[in-house]
């Protein structure tokens, strides 16, 4: 059997919540080729080949970062959105709730780390100023160091995270959340931009270095029609604390939300509906 090399960038089962069934089609924005488009499979949308293969031990490994995706941040994806869903709908609160969207803040933790961007920025800090210096090293370490990068004769980025280990420590620093679900009305439609999730960061502990600042806000659309946010209790230190809340947005909420996501999408966001994003393109010229 052969092992998929095309890895998406944001999840398939994810990017299905924006696709129109009815027209078997996707609508994209380009901001940068300022046109729409649309896909009529989402097998090349939000996708690179060999984004998440690694090279260990003298060989290409295609699978355990997808491997890992799908089974803690995949696999349920569908199943925790018919929970929030169905939660919207009776307004019970219960675990099931809760475990779902514990589910989504951790999914919305390492989306932006997917992202091509992120992988360059990340694999240029690690080892673009050692390589730098390498010449100056003894022999022995520069050998270990270039043992180091021999991923770069291979494959696309160093990959050397475990998203799971991430997402778990981020939500622990994180400390208690309050969730806010935006609940669309059937006249207007969330957008799924293309690096998969905001977060914002923010000095919600205390460290020698007062400098540090942590993921503190996750956001992100999960369907066409409901975005969540959840936000650090620890933001809160001189107010007080809100409580989680359902919200039903009109069209100003849903705009604020969409104008968002394209201003800090890399280049592309996708809509279920045509004639909603040509209209949202055409209203916002200034930074579509």
């Amino acid at each position: 059997m052969s092992v998929p090399k095309n890895h998406h960038i944001i999840s398939k089962v994810h990017i299905k919540n924006f696709f129109n069934n009815r027209e078997g089609k996707i609508y994209v924005y380009d901001k940068f080729q300022k046109n729409i488009f649309f896909k009529s499979t989402l097998k090349s949308l939000f996708s690179e080949e060999y984004s998440n293969s690694r090279f260990s031990d003298g060989t290409i490994d295609h699978e355990t970062l997808e491997r890992e995706l799908n089974d803690f941040f995949e696999k349920d994806f569908a199943k925790n959105v018919s929970i929030v869903q169905h939660f919207i709908s009776n307004k019970k609160q219960n675990e099931e709730i809760i475990n779902a969207l514990l589910y989504f803040v951790k999914y919305g933790i390492i989306a932006e780390m997917r992202t091509p961007k992120h992988k360059k920025e990340v694999d240029e800090a690690v080892f673009g100023t050692l390589k730098g210096l390498s010449e100056m090293f003894a022999p022995e370490l520069k050998a270990d160091f270039e043992k180091s990068i021999e991923f770069q004769n291979h494959v696309k980025y160093s990959n050397l995270t475990s998203y799971l280990e991430i997402a778990a420590g981020v939500l622990e620093k994180m400390g208690d959340l309050r969730y806010e679900i935006l609940v669309a009305d059937q006249f207007n439609y969330f957008f799924i931009p293309d690096f998969g999730a905001a977060t914002q960061r923010d000095k919600i502990n205390e460290y020698f270095n007062p400098d540090i600042k942590e993921i503190a806000y996750v956001g992100l659309a999960l369907t066409i029609k409901i975005y969540v946010n959840f936000y650090s209790t620890k933001l809160y230190k001189k107010r007080s604390i809100p409580s989680s809340s359902i919200t039903y947005c009109d069209f100003n909420a849903v705009e604020y939300y969409n104008r968002l996501n394209l201003r800090y999408s890399q280049s592309k966001v996708a809509s279920e509906n045509e004639e909603y994003l040509k209209d949202f393109v055409e209203r916002n010229s200034a930074i579509a």
